[in-house]
């Protein structure tokens, strides 16, 4: 619940990680011997690939996020998630939420007419209501690809 995890700078685990560590879920890791091979930035935007949680998925479900709610981050939400999802779950482009997170059908995919749900354990994308809703936007109305706070969006 509290290990390191490494993004290999894999995009779609990358991506997923500076969300969580925007909204303070992660934080970035600086193991002591990789400072001696790597010069740390403080000023840098590209942080190392190492991470470890500042929260659990409990914390994470009580605490307040509503200083991120806006259109463009439910936009990088949602084209992360999907690029995490063709990076990982094959041809099918399934999720098998037994695996991924129990939690997911219930509190985001039954309320987005985004998903399809397969099943009890699995949804998929719709792709055309992807396309219309999240892509679009990404798009046209995104010049600023980040995923920040309400007060400096």
């Amino acid at each position: 619940m509290r290990e390191a995890f490494d993004h290999m700078y894999i995009s779609c685990w990358e991506w997923s990680i500076s969300v969580l560590e925007e909204v303070g879920a992660t934080k970035p890791l600086y193991p002591p011997t990789m400072l001696r091979f790597t010069k740390r930035d403080t000023n840098s935007a590209t942080p190392g690939p190492y991470s470890y949680p500042a929260m659990t998925l409990d914390e994470c479900q009580l605490a307040d996020f509503s200083e991120f709610e806006t259109f463009d981050n439910y936009c990088y939400a949602m084209f992360t998630f999907y690029q995490l999802i063709q990076q990982t779950s094959g041809l099918s482009g399934e999720v098998n939420l037994e695996v991924r997170s129990p939690r997911f059908l219930e509190t985001v995919a039954s309320k987005d007419d985004i998903f399809l749900i397969e099943g009890m354990h699995c949804v998929k994308f719709k792709n055309d209501r992807f396309e219309e809703k999240v892509m679009a936007h990404w798009r046209r109305e995104m010049p600023v690809r980040t995923f920040r706070r309400k007060d400096r969006a």
